[in-house]
This record gives C-alpha cells, structure tokens and sequence, in this order.
C-alpha cells in the first residue's frame, strides 16, 4: 500500500512537470505578470493618514462621525487620489480650519492680540478725536482708527471666504499693534521678511522698504513704490512672498523643503490662483504625506 501512495505520488509530479515544461518561457512571464497586485492597505494606514490630515489641519483629531464618515470616503475608492481630496475638500470646508489660521497668524504677528484689544484701543482713538486738544493730530489718529477698523472686520469675511489669507496676512501686518510690536520702519521691514519670507531681507532691500515706508520713492523686487500702502502691496504679490508660503506649507506638512520644481510648481499655481488651500491639499494627498512608497 505504501508503495502504491507512492507511485501516485510520483505519476503527479511527473504531470505537473510535463505541464509546466510544456510552457514556454513567454507564456511564464506572462502569467506571472498577469497576476493581481497586492494593492489592499491596511487598516493602519487610513486611520494614522485620517488622524495625522485633521491633526495638521484642524489642530485636533476627528471624532468618531467624522473618523467614520472619513473611513467611508476612502474606502471607496481605495484611498486612490481622488478620494484623497474627497476627504480633504470635508476637512478644509470646516470652520474650525479658517479659525485655525487666523488663530495661528495672530500669535505670529500681533502676539495673539484678540478682538477685546482692538475693540479697546478703537474706543481710545474715539476719546482722542472727539477731543480738542489732539486737533491737530486727528488726521493721524483717524488713519489708525481706520486700519483697526478693518482688522477687526477682517476675521469674519476671511471664515465668510470673502478674502484669502494672503488679505488675512497683509491685514495683520497693517495696524497699530504690528507697528507697535516692530517700532521703526527698519524693524518694520526686518519682521515682514522674517515672517514671511524666512529670512532677513538684503542690504537693499531693507533700504528700499524704509524709504518707501517713509514716503520716499525706491524699487523693491522691481517695483516702484513710495508709501506703506505700496510697500505692502508689492511684497504681498512678489514671488518672493508666494516661495515663502509654499515652503512653509512643505515644511509643516512634509517636514521638508520643496525640491527647485516642486518650488516652481507650487509657486506657479498659488501665484495664479491665490488658492492656499489647494497647495495644502496637494501635500496632504501626497503619497509622501500618506506614507505610501512606490
């Protein structure tokens, strides 16, 4: 009995090696090639890809509707692309995600100054115009009212997404409390940079905003200009400004600087589109971000 097991044994394997002898070394290939890629992620990958978009995004983690509803969305298309910015677009259309920006920007450029301290010191300016004995400084203390005006408008139109956060920015840097925090027009200059640009301006460039916040006529990234309002508007549409924000956007998100056409890419569509959000989604839908390696 044994050795009929055996034999059976041996009459099988002689048929399978005839059978694969039988193919060719073409048709081997092919079928090999053929054969279904292992494409199922696992279950690890869209909850820390889900938990790490709303940490960065919304400064916190998602709930269990939201981790659900997140769940839904990338399953159904395999966390492919698309899917991706299905679940970003829900993330981002929080309003939790503009509070978040402006939340972030007024601890970067005015110390995280509220609208209690800007309420407040309008009502001084208010004391002082009404008041006599400042006559003669009423029109300067009317153009700082004005600007702290606006500043106080500024956080409902920016979650309303009636201005973009590059108004949002130029805002925050355009009042009495920035001016206070950097006295001078050469500290002025200094701090736009180094908040903007993650860096220090040049020799010439600190001398040109200077004289153009003095009201003297000079070129700044090879523009003309001659007061704080054009100093402001020529740096807020440089291209030095739009690099900045892309390499900020890398580095939290990626924790990386943007390679010279990753820069010139981004930089290009933000220019043209004034879009910030989609330069963050593009990182976020990233297969970097994701942590899927190819």
């Amino acid at each position: 009995m044994f050795k009929n097991l055996l034999a059976s044994k041996y009459v099988l394997f002689v048929c399978a090696l005839t059978i694969f002898s039988a193919c060719t070394k073409q048709e081997i290939e092919e079928r090999l090639v053929s054969a279904p890629p292992d494409t199922v992620m696992p279950a690890s990958v869209y909850a820390d890809y889900i938990n790490k978009s709303y940490i960065l995004v919304l400064g916190r983690e998602p709930d269990s509707t939201e981790r659900a509803s997140a769940l839904s969305l990338l399953n159904a298309g395999s966390l492919n692309q698309q899917s991706r910015y299905a679940f970003l677009d829900v993330i981002f259309a929080n309003n939790d995600y503009k509070w978040r920006q402006i939340n972030k920007w007024r601890t970067q450029l005015l110390n995280s100054t509220d609208s209690t301290d800007v309420g407040f010191q309008i009502s001084v300016f208010d004391v002082l115009l009404a008041d006599t004995a400042y006559q003669a400084f009423w029109s300067v203390l009317q153009v700082e009212r004005d600007r702290l005006e606006v500043l106080a408008n500024i956080h409902p139109d920016y979650v309303a997404g009636t201005v973009s956060i590059r108004e949002l920015q130029k805002v925050f840097v355009n009042n009495y409390f920035y001016d206070q925090i950097n006295m001078g027009a050469a500290n002025f200059v200094i701090a736009t940079f180094q908040h903007f640009l993650s860096r220090n301006p040049t020799i010439d460039e600190q001398s040109s905003g200077v004289n153009m916040l003095n009201g003297s006529n000079a070129v700044l990234f090879l523009q003309a200009g001659s007061s704080r309002e054009e100093f402001l508007d020529i740096f807020f549409s440089s291209n030095d400004y739009f690099e900045g924000a892309v390499r900020r956007v890398y580095n939290d998100y990626l924790l990386r600087n943007p390679g010279s056409l990753e820069m010139a890419t981004a930089t290009l569509k933000y220019k043209n589109t004034l879009d910030y959000e989609s330069i963050q989604k593009d990182l976020l839908a990233s297969d970097e971000f994701v942590g899927i390696r190819k």
